[in-house]
């Protein structure tokens, strides 16, 4: 770390960082759509590499990366499975109807959307009090994938808890003053750089380890179960295909990417991204899951949460100083496009879908009121990420199936004009409460079939959504109108 060329290449990505957040303050408008949504101004490539870098969190290049150590190259097609599909078209799929209604009548959240839709404050309550349930978790993986990273590489000098504090530290610099617009900008600067850089940095470790055939013997000759996804219980088919769907639907249920959404400037940036996401999506697990696999030979032994400091212990142990900074700048760049993200869209949430319940409050009090809110969820998710309670794999998959079974009612909302606001609160609450009697183990395992938790309780919310409506008043003409009415003549 005394590489006066790698502290350098540093502190100039954090000199960046902070030069975005001041030039965002200066330009942005003092209202609450340009701080939270950036004036619904998003062109294509903004919309992109918003929604690709909010979405590459730690869970990417280090939990994947621990995940892939345990299991082999498998790991690649277990996490990216039909993501490389599923993920962009739902964006399209739920995001074009979406987009629609929040031009239509300014909703900017998921709780205005679909509360709005059925004409009820109480789907709306359901919507933003899940969405801010499963959020804080997934937050939480980032801060803890980014700690490990700073306190492995840099030896310890700076410990785990000082790593927390300087990652959100940063990350409020730019979002506090320039909101939305602050943390698109740096998501294009920082999803361009861990894209080129994670590049370069997997080639660096290859040479470092004697390049892919000496890796490949390395791995045959002293683990070959890294070969065979046979030999991996964690991808076993039930298991590969219950991972992969969560993995492929829950991404657009995220607040911090339905927002972004919402913020794009057109329709056609949507399906733009819907070509272009994919191939980004293939080339950053392909490189986290290569990094976990030689690193299995090259740094054996590792066991339970020891696995998701893989990568930076690669970078510790075989790379030049300025390639572990360079290293080090990557992982940043990972965790802090998603950790601003997160923090800016549970700040959104209670600055507009709960603090109006109980008092009026005009645009200049909503930023006011996010800033604070930014502070006060950064030290709450601080403070948990600090007890590390589970792997990073285990907390984005309880986050991952909570955000997955909400996305039912978000489907029939847009598409099936039949359901009805009972439906919707009962396929809200009765899948989540499932789910939970799942993962605490008080409903025994046999119960949800060999599958992962999620996928029985997906099911069990499709159901509900469609016996509940159909045994309950059918919504009335206005209310149909408002959200069909609008497709039919957007369509016809």
């Amino acid at each position: 770390m005394t590489n006066v060329l790698g502290i350098g290449l540093l502190l100039s990505y954090l000199f960046i960082l902070i030069a975005i957040g001041v030039y965002g303050a200066k330009v942005s408008l003092k209202t609450r759509e340009d701080y939270f949504l950036a004036g619904r101004g998003l062109g294509s490539i903004a919309v992109f590499m918003a929604l690709f870098a909010s979405n590459i969190t730690a869970f990417t290049i280090i939990g994947h990366a621990g995940f892939s150590y345990e299991t082999g190259y498998g790991a690649y097609g277990y996490v990216i499975g039909w993501s490389i599909f599923i993920t962009p078209f739902t964006y399209y799929l739920v995001g074009y109807r979406s987009w629609l209604l929040g031009k239509k009548y300014g909703f900017a959240t998921q709780p205005q959307v679909f509360g709005g839709i059925f004409n009820s404050k109480l789907i709306s309550l359901l919507m933003l009090v899940l969405l801010l349930y499963y959020t804080l978790p997934y937050l939480v993986v980032s801060i803890i994938g980014g700690s490990l990273a700073f306190s492995t590489v840099t030896e310890g000098l700076v410990p785990y808890w000082v790593s927390a504090m300087i990652l959100i530290g940063f990350s409020l610099i730019y979002t506090l003053p320039a909101g939305f617009r602050g943390t698109v900008w740096t998501d294009i600067f920082q999803g361009t750089l861990f894209l080129v850089v994670a590049a370069f940095l997997l080639s660096a470790v290859g040479r470092a380890l004697g390049g892919f055939s000496e890796i490949t013997s390395d791995i045959v000759q002293n683990n070959p179960a890294m070969l065979e996804r046979s030999l991996a219980v964690e991808l076993a088919p039930i298991n590969w295909f219950s991972y992969s769907f969560v993995n492929s639907i829950a991404v657009v249920v995220f607040p911090q990417i339905y927002t972004r959404i919402l913020a794009a400037r057109s329709s056609s940036n949507l399906r733009q991204v819907s070509l272009y996401y994919p191939i980004a999506l293939a080339v950053i697990f392909g490189i986290s899951t290569l990094l976990g696999v030689w690193g299995s030979v090259a740094v054996p032994g590792l066991t339970g949460k020891e696995t998701d400091n893989i990568v930076p212990l690669l970078i510790h142990q075989f790379l030049t100083p300025t390639w572990m900074v360079l290293g080090l700048v990557v992982v940043l760049a990972v965790v802090k496009s998603s950790i601003d993200s997160q923090l800016l869209s549970v700040a959104h949430l209670v600055t507009d879908d709960l603090l109006p319940r109980f008092k009026r409050i005009n645009s200049q009090q909503a930023v006011f009121l996010g800033r604070i809110l930014l502070v006060v969820f950064a030290a709450i998710a601080y403070f948990i990420a600090l007890m590390r309670p589970a792997a990073i794999l285990s907390i984005a998959g309880f986050a991952f199936s909570g955000f997955s079974v909400i996305l039912p009612v978000m489907i029939g909302s847009l598409y099936w004009p039949r359901a009805t606001s009972q439906g919707a609160c009962a396929a809200l609450v009765l899948p989540a409460i499932m789910l939970h009697l799942w993962y605490l183990g008080i409903l025994p395992p046999w119960t949800t079939f060999g599958f992962m938790p999620v996928f029985p309780s997906f099911v069990l919310a499709v159901i509900t959504l469609v016996v509940v409506s159909y045994f309950t008043p059918v919504p009335s003409p206005e209310q149909r109108e408002k959200t069909f009415g609008l497709f039919e003549r957007v369509f016809k």
